[in-house]
């Protein structure tokens, strides 16, 4: 397998398992979603979808628009980490029923979890955008 198809599969994993994760947190441990929750699922989601096709199909022109997915989405992730640590900051961030300052895992908050896997596939798109490249100054 190409190095850039490895890329493509690695982001594509972090992606499913992200997607995954947030699903089985609301639907089997009951964690209800924040708001800016619903942002972020919003930018992650899409990504095991598009990621997975683009593999199928071996399409790595696809790096553009999941690096502008990870950017917004891991943003959203930071601005969540910093409503968790300063309640007081965004006051107007998240509304009832579930307040964004909400920690349900303390030891590993689940907007950190995003935002690694938002900065995993930002990063791998990194690497796919150089690979893409230099194909083309080869060809």
């Amino acid at each position: 397998m190409r190095r850039g198809s490895l890329i493509l599969a690695f982001a594509w994993l972090v992606a499913l398992v992200a997607t995954l994760g947030s699903l089985y947190y609301s639907e089997v441990r009951l964690f209800l979603p924040c708001e800016l929750c619903w942002y972020q699922r919003i930018f992650m989601y899409p990504q095991a979808v598009v990621l997975g096709l683009a593999l199928w199909r071996q399409d790595l022109s696809v790096w553009p628009y999941s690096l502008a997915l990870s950017l917004i989405g891991g943003s959203l992730s930071g601005l969540h980490l910093l409503e968790q640590k300063f309640p007081d900051l965004f006051t107007l961030a998240c509304k009832p029923p579930v307040p964004c300052s909400v920690e349900y895992i303390p030891q590993f908050p689940i907007p950190l979890q995003a935002l690694i896997a938002f900065a995993l596939i930002a990063l791998s798109m990194g690497f796919l955008a150089r690979e893409v490249r230099r194909a083309g100054q080869r060809g």
